[in-house]
């Protein structure tokens, strides 16, 4: 937003300095009216299955709202971060198809440039998203798979249109000599240099994680966010056993957390460093002081980033999203192929009938029971919700055979 002044007030008796104050007096008060609004939009597209969200929305927008004047006052695009799409979930047998994107995530990146697009309708410069894969700092995951991951999404990205979405690369992050042109092989061999850069530089020696658990909320809420995901994840790849009780995996899974919160402690110094002035999202559950916590999915589950699931298109035109494994056990769903690969399920037509207890009727009479053992409100401030989610998850491991045989439909032939 550009200040003009105009030396035309002679009639009104207004010196040039009065004008000017008055000026940017109106034009303060029109950014922060249009701050608001694009605030509000981000705020449709937060993270809600939390009881105290209205309150966690609330305790950060003045910080947002300064961090979106910026950008508003000097007329400029608004632009945001979000570290986000690492790789495919490790856990292939239950929660995900492979190792590259599907439609679950074009539904997110969807999901994200929709919400740039309403923020262009109330703010003519727009906004974009700058999507900084973390996937390589925790290196759980082969870094060729990383690669594949990360290049399947931005193709995606490119194929569907999604105009308002940028991807980071390493050398945004990293100060150490790489090619103009990264390939897999380049990246591959560079990947423990960028592990080692990145520690070396943002990493904290001193850092005392479980004082930082015990003290500060973010950081244990993002703990027991890793905690549950991680339990199922390794469930697969680490099986319980006589050499592995599950209080051992157990214990040695919160190990693991901790280490993913040493290693993104230093991730997040990388991102702040790079990308200082961006408006900062997140995917983790936060006291919302210092970052949005965005739903990348628009599901009433409790699986709302989609590396970590899979997603279903009901009879009704709802997009659900759960465990692949939940979703295979539902005979009224049958796997749609796209590019030859499986990436969604979508819902039978059926014959109308009465709803059982537990079903709910949706609009073309067909019914099915929704995945449960995940609720779509959670309190992951809670050691106890972690528990529970890990039974679900044993369970189901224990009556699950590692392997299984995928059928689809393919949908460009439809």
């Amino acid at each position: 937003m550009h200040f003009l002044t105009h030396n035309t007030n002679a009639l009104s008796g207004l010196s040039l300095d009065d004008e000017k104050s008055s000026y940017v007096s109106h034009t303060i008060v029109d950014a922060t009216e249009t701050s608001n609004k694009i605030l509000e939009i981000i705020f449709e597209y937060a993270l809600n299955k939390f009881g105290d969200t209205t309150e966690q929305l609330a305790s950060g927008r003045p910080k947002f709202l300064s961090v979106i004047d910026q950008f508003v006052m000097e007329g400029t695009q608004v632009e945001m971060c979000l570290p986000a799409f690492p790789f495919k979930s490790a856990n292939k047998v239950y929660k995900v198809f492979g190792i590259l994107p599907d439609k679950a995530e074009e539904l997110a990146l969807g999901r994200l440039n929709s919400m740039c697009i309403r923020i262009g309708e109330v703010y003519p410069p727009g906004a974009k998203l700058t999507i900084i894969s973390d996937g390589l700092v925790y290196n759980g995951i082969p870094d060729r798979d990383t690669w594949a991951y990360g290049e399947a999404i931005r193709t995606m990205a490119v194929q569907k249109g999604f105009n308002h979405i940028a991807f980071s690369r390493l050398r945004d992050l990293v100060d150490f000599p790489l090619p103009e042109k990264l390939d897999e092989i380049i990246y591959v061999a560079n990947a423990t240099n960028f592990r080692r850069f990145l520690f070396n530089r943002y990493g904290n020696d001193n850092l005392d994680i479980e004082h930082e658990i015990a003290t500060n909320p973010d950081t244990k809420m993002t703990y027991l966010g890793y905690r549950r995901f991680l339990e199922s994840d390794l469930r697969y790849i680490f099986p319980l056993g006589k050499a592995r009780s599950n209080h051992s995996y157990k214990r040695d899974v919160k190990y693991l957390a901790k280490q993913m919160l040493i290693r993104g402690h230093a991730f997040a110094g990388a991102v702040k460093s790079a990308f200082p002035n961006h408006l900062r999202l997140s995917i983790h559950q936060s006291t919302g002081e210092r970052k949005i916590s965005m739903s990348l999915l628009d599901t009433k589950t409790g699986f709302t980033t989609p590396w970590h699931c899979s997603v279903a298109l009901m009879a009704d035109g709802e997009w659900i999203s759960a465990a692949m494994g939940d979703f295979k056990k539902d005979a009224q769903l049958e796997i749609v192929c796209e590019d030859g690969r499986p990436s969604y399920f979508r819902q039978k037509p059926c014959e109308l009938h009465e709803p059982t207890d537990g079903e709910q009727p949706v609009s073309n009479g067909a019914v099915s029971k929704r995945p449960n053992g995940h609720s779509a409100r959670l309190d992951s401030n809670t050691d106890e919700v972690v528990e529970k989610h890990v039974e679900v998850i044993n369970e189901k491991v224990q009556h699950k055979s590692p392997t299984s045989t995928i059928s689809c439909l393919d949908a460009s032939k439809e």
